[in-house]
């Protein structure tokens, strides 16, 4: 007795679906880089690229200055965050426009939402060291053994 056509469909459809990664949902980000992009990244998350970049609504902060400040007078702003947004330090975040990075200090509200994002598979280290890692020694002594 042969499977049926449709049993056998859905055979190849569960094999199929097991070698593409599915996408997410949208993702609403509180940190994210490259929203502008087809590899913007969402919270912090190593192992999901969202390949539809990140549109629709982002992050506002306000008292930003530009990174790139020369007199260190500029006066503090409210900007958009259309490219990317995320913590520099405790205290300040780095907004991203089309234009210009800004540090910000002061309140922050909304979120990015991201579109596509998948998981990316991660390559494992490489095994082919280069020549000169041979022999060397590691700055730490080597543990107990197990007993």
């Amino acid at each position: 007795m042969y499977p049926s056509t449709t049993w056998l469909s859905f055979a190849i459809f569960i094999l199929i679906s097991q070698v593409i990664s599915p996408a997410y949902k949208p993702l609403k980000c509180n940190s994210y880089t490259g929203a502008n992009t087809q590899a913007a990244t969402c919270n912090g998350l190593p192992d999901i690229i969202c390949t539809k970049g990140c549109h629709g609504s982002f992050v506002t902060a306000e008292g930003c200055k530009p990174q790139d400040g020369l007199n260190g007078l500029d006066p503090l702003t409210t900007q958009t965050c259309t490219v990317g947004f995320d913590r520099d330090t405790i205290a300040d975040k780095v907004c991203s426009t089309r234009t210009q990075t800004f540090s910000c200090g002061g309140k922050t509200s909304g979120y990015a939402t991201c579109y596509g994002c998948v998981k990316r598979h991660l390559k494992s280290p490489s095994k082919d060291y280069p020549p000169e890692w041979v022999n060397q020694t590691h700055p730490f002594p080597n543990p107990p053994p197990l007993q």
